[in-house]
């Protein structure tokens, strides 16, 4: 019931995102307005985010994940009506997409944080790889259905937004139906200040964990502003293919990245979790390359497969092992902190769409995707916890083959 919500609620966040990018774009016809939009999203997640990791290890997660799909729901119909009565403006999308990113940066430390919850600790790396493998698969059907329904005369955005209230309400369908897991005593009577106060030390204290924020954070930061700037590309000053073709390109990277969820494993089994997820990420910086370099719209497609598959296999071994290698006490204020990082990309996506306005969207995805490539490179020249992080990887594996429980690494 978990993954089913969970496919439902992230095809309600892609067609989202795919309707208000589009309809920022629309109003306005800048890159800028793109990145506005983008910064109200991600400044909550940024102010929020580690409240909602304490909120998180002190809360009934599936309380919590249902007040938020509730919140979600309002936002989307509210959307709707404005855009049907003709009221929508920037300021108002931007306004709505804050209340939005609040909601996400308080409630996905607990979702993320429930999955550990809900299975036996032998099965998590499974887990997390099917549930990114659905997250994945939504990104190839949402951007399209939502692509298609703005194109439809009698449907358009208002429609789309429409829509997206709907997936909400089966998400709260869903999850309802799943039992509480309740949360300790002990942990009730901590401080929410000390909670956030603890979470930090512990990231502070661990070597490894440190590490992987980091790379989440040059993959974000340098990689994810690519995905701000599809409506530019879809539009007249690069391939002009209208909103049809943004839900194509959204799919075909959607597409990409279902591949990259689902064969991660083996690959990261046979070579290694830190080699591979280097390779998935100097070929991403190389996709965003090509991305910039694509002449045409056929030629931009193939790219955007790679560039979902690659960004996708990257982040699934960095989830996978933030989640193996913490402890369980700490694993909502630890995603509340690895959410923060995400929360950069649209803090990011500001100034790159404004640099986009002047010098091209094409030539800036290409620079970033030499310094991401560049700043992968630097990070491996410098950090000896690849190594470590293999050897303690190739431990737990050890301790799943033999049918023991392993205990994540707790410090450095």
């Amino acid at each position: 019931m978990y993954w089913l919500g969970m496919l439902a609620y992230f095809m309600a966040m892609n067609m989202g995102g795919i309707a208000r990018s589009w309809l920022a774009y629309d109003l306005s016809g800048k890159a800028t307005a793109l990145g506005l939009v983008s910064l109200a999203w991600g400044t909550p997640m940024v102010l929020f985010s580690l409240f909602g990791g304490a909120i998180a290890d002190r809360s009934d997660k599936r309380r919590l994940t249902l007040a938020s799909q509730a919140a979600m729901f309002c936002v989307a119909l509210a959307a709707a009506v404005l855009v049907q009565t003709g009221l929508i403006q920037i300021w108002q999308l931007a306004v709505l997409a804050f209340i939005e990113g609040t909601i996400f940066s308080i409630a996905i430390p607990a979702r993320m944080a429930w999955v550990p919850e809900l299975v036996e600790e032998r099965d998590l790396m499974s887990s997390i790889a099917l549930n990114n493998g659905g997250m994945q698969a939504t990104r190839v059907v949402g951007p399209a259905l939502a692509g298609g329904l703005i194109a439809l005369p009698f449907f358009g955005v208002t429609g789309a937004f429409y829509v997206v209230a709907a997936c909400y309400v089966v998400v709260f369908l869903c999850l309802s139906r799943i039992p509480s897991t309740g949360v300790s005593d002990k942990e009730r009577d901590v401080s929410l200040t000390e909670r956030m106060a603890s979470g930090l030390r512990y990231i502070a204290g661990h070597d490894l964990m440190r590490l992987l924020l980091l790379l989440a954070f040059l993959l974000v930061m340098l990689g994810a502003p690519f995905q701000v700037m599809l409506p530019v590309f879809a539009g007249e000053e690069v391939f002009d293919v209208g909103s049809v073709g943004l839900g194509i390109m959204a799919m075909a990277a959607g597409i990409g990245a279902t591949l990259g969820a689902f064969t991660v494993g083996s690959l990261a089994d046979r070579i290694g979790q830190a080699r591979a997820q280097l390779l998935a990420g100097i070929g991403f910086g190389l996709a965003l390359c090509l991305f910039g370099l694509a002449r045409n719209f056929y030629m931009a497609l193939p790219v955007l497969a790679l560039l979902g598959l690659t960004s996708t296999a990257y982040m699934v071994i960095n989830n996978t092992l933030v989640f193996a290698h913490s402890s369980r006490q700490f694993h909502g204020r630890v995603m509340s902190v690895y959410m923060l990082t995400w929360s950069i990309m649209p803090i990011a996506a500001m100034p790159i769409t404004a640099i986009a306005d002047v010098a091209g969207a094409q030539r800036v995805v290409f620079v970033l995707g030499v310094m991401l490539i560049g700043a992968l490179l630097l990070t491996k020249a410098l950090s000896s916890s690849y190594r470590r992080m293999d050897e303690m990887t190739s431990a737990l594996i050890r301790q799943r083959e033999g049918a023991a429980e392993p205990e994540p690494a707790t410090d450095s």
